[in-house]
């Protein structure tokens, strides 16, 4: 009976083993297969990749010389010109403050007290 049971034993362990080396070539196929997809697909896509990158960078680098670099030239140079006139057509007294008009008060002002036709209302 006990000879009987390590046969059997024996037998399962055999099946086993042959299971274990069928799959072990299964995974070993779908890991050439793998190798293939990124040789084939992978490369490809990853040199385009790297292409337009390239040709990003050199959009990127032609618009800041040709146009962002002139604006920001022009903008400049008209800010300096305006402090330069502003500068030229202050105040002559620039201690003195600067004189504003308040708010609500009329043109005349000596004529602050309600006409006649307010105090009717």
């Amino acid at each position: 009976m006990l000879a009987d049971l390590r046969d059997i034993a024996i037998i399962l362990l055999a099946i086993e083993s042959i299971i274990i080396g069928v799959i072990l070539l299964l995974l070993l196929w779908q890991v050439r297969l793998l190798v293939l997809l990124l040789r084939d697909e992978i490369r490809p896509i990853l040199k385009d990749t790297q292409e337009t990158t390239r040709t990003v960078q050199v959009t990127t680098r032609f618009v800041g010389s040709r146009v962002t670099k002139p604006i920001v030239q022009t903008a400049s140079m008209m800010a300096g010109i305006r402090q330069a006139v502003r500068a030229l057509a202050g105040p002559p007294f620039p201690d003195a403050p600067a004189r504003r008009p308040t708010h609500g008060s009329s043109s005349n002002p000596v004529s602050s007290s309600p006409t006649a036709s307010e105090k009717d209302t």
